[in-house]
């Protein structure tokens, strides 16, 4: 008895139910040697279990079909799987194929896939029908194995979307799982959560976009994200931004990033969309935008005001010094010792607001864009020795040895020449405001591949290193107190920094508190 639930191997078997004389051990033997694998089979009910185990032709003997033994082969035929019609020889009596075919076989004949062989049957007709037997057979398990990987894949299939459900249902943030016809087949807890519609209220893409729309009727991005076609499973699609209204009337704002995936049993495409609730930090974006725009415009209001006032108060001090210039002169009258001593303190206090006020008019138009440059090709040997002269009283007043290596540099920068001076000239005056009298200041050049450095050292009090990330601030100076004995606006450093890198150039500053400070001054070097 055949084992059931078995695959036929490379040989088809053959089932035979001949119970008659010497018919089953003949037949086994021609079968064997023709390389078929046949099983005999003892009765009725060994040949339904055959048939049962897909065996892949019977061979019965016309006197093995009585009317119960019909029945129950009937029976074992009607119970195969939809795929399957095994192929049944019926060996008849000698010229009984001549006359009318018997009702007992006509039935068999009627319900299954039946070959009469009229014996003696000779071994070439026997083998020749076999095999053409065999040979439809084989199709059949080729169907039924198609059928078993057809179902293994859709049962694999629903298990990936059973489990791609529940990771969608258990996210931490709002996910969507549709079809590519509009079909929601699962929302994650966050998605309701956050929008407030239960997961049976919308069931199609259609009405999400219809409801979750913040303007009158459907919104457009949402209907195209929707519909967005894709380039087979795993592609993205572009990144969206939606504005979804809650069912409680809210309005926010996602990032929805939407991917294609496999596609169902039946084939309909799958989509799993994604999303960001970025309300709160497009807001934050917003208020941002706000407050910088609010403080440009404050600023700009700043600069205005400064060199209108700026503008405002040289006039009167420029009559100032013109009046105490002409008094100095005679032209009211001669001046005792006293009288002309007065006149030169309201001079020197003249200059000194003049200068303060010319920094912050300098300030306030770098500040509004209000400064022209004139890059050039500029040659730092000549713009050092140009500066000299300017610092020589103050350097004489203090006693103060100057080294001058610039003078060996043949570099030449891209600059402005005007304002490169201001730069060197402020950098200068603040070494000797800041060095006691009896120091010294060095000023070097150094030439490199790109850019060319101008230094200015010296050995004052320097910068405490608390001060030195704010140094280039305006209104910022190394001692701001009331008993500072160094003049100033604190706004020279922050004009010449800002001076140099609109030249596409850099100030920089090392310095240690009690031993002085160097700064340098870098610059772009000019082509040749």
């Amino acid at each position: 008895m055949p084992e059931r639930g078995t695959r036929p191997g490379p040989a088809a078997s053959v089932a035979l139910l001949t119970p008659t004389g010497r018919d089953a051990a003949v037949a086994q033997a021609v079968l064997s040697n023709a390389g078929f694998a046949p099983v005999v089979c003892v009765d009725m009910r060994a040949l339904r279990d055959a048939i049962g185990a897909e065996v892949g032709a019977v061979i019965v003997a016309e006197e093995a079909l009585h009317p119960a033994a019909r029945d129950a082969l009937l029976a074992a035929l009607d119970a195969q799987p939809s795929w399957s019609n095994v192929p049944i020889v019926v060996l008849t009596g000698e010229g009984e194929l001549s006359r009318t075919i018997p009702p007992g076989l006509q039935a068999v004949a009627d319900r299954a896939n039946v070959t009469l062989l009229e014996r003696p049957v000779r071994v070439a007709t026997l083998v020749t029908a076999l095999r053409s037997a065999l040979h439809g057979r084989r199709r059949q398990f080729d169907l039924r194995d198609h059928l078993d990987e057809r179902r293994v894949a859709e049962q694999v299939l629903r298990e990936s979307e059973s489990r791609l459900r529940d990771a969608v249902l258990s996210a931490p943030y709002p996910m969507m799982l549709y079809t590519e016809g509009g079909e929601v087949l699962q929302l994650s807890h966050a998605w309701t959560a956050l929008t407030g519609y239960e997961p049976d209220e919308l069931r199609t893409t259609a009405e999400w976009a219809a409801r979750a729309s913040t303007g009158n009727g459907a919104d457009p991005s949402l209907r195209d994200e929707f519909a967005a076609p894709d380039d087979g499973a795993g592609s993205p699609m572009p990144p969206r931004e939606w504005h979804v209204r809650t069912a409680r009337g809210d309005e926010r704002t996602w990032d929805v990033h939407t991917v294609a995936l496999a596609p169902l049993p039946d084939g309909r495409r799958l989509h799993l969309a994604a999303a960001i609730d970025v309300t709160e930090f497009r807001q934050l974006l917003e208020r941002e935008r706000q407050a910088r725009q609010q403080a440009e415009e404050a600023n700009r209001a700043k600069a205005e005001f400064l060199a209108m006032m700026s503008h405002e108060l040289r006039t009167p001090l420029n009559a100032i010094g013109g009046y105490a210039q002409l008094l100095a002169l005679g032209v009211r009258g001669p001046l005792t010792s006293e009288q002309l001593a007065d006149i030169q303190r309201i001079d020197r206090s003249q200059r000194h607001l003049l200068s303060l006020i010319n920094d912050i008019l300098n300030f306030a138009k770098i500040e509004a864009g209000h400064v022209t440059f004139d890059v050039r090709p500029v040659a730092l040997r000549e713009l050092l020795q140009s500066v000299e002269p300017l610092v020589s009283p103050q350097l004489r007043a203090k006693a103060m040895r100057y080294t001058e290596a610039g003078l060996e540099c043949e570099a030449r920068v891209m600059a402005d020449a005007e304002k490169t001076r201001q730069i060197v000239l402020n950098l200068l005056s603040n070494a000797i405001k800041f060095t006691p009298p009896g120091g010294s200041i060095a000023v070097s050049c150094v030439p490199g591949e790109d850019a060319v450095r101008v230094v200015v050292a010296d050995n004052g009090i320097g910068i405490a290193p608390e001060k030195l990330a704010a140094i280039f601030e305006p209104f910022v100076q190394v001692e701001r107190h009331f008993t500072s004995t160094h003049e100033g606006t604190g706004l020279g450093l922050a004009i010449s920094r800002d001076l140099a890198r609109r030249m596409g150039g850099e100030l920089e500053v090392e310095s240690t508190l009690g031993q002085g400070a160097t700064f340098t001054l870098t610059l772009p070097r000019a082509p040749g």
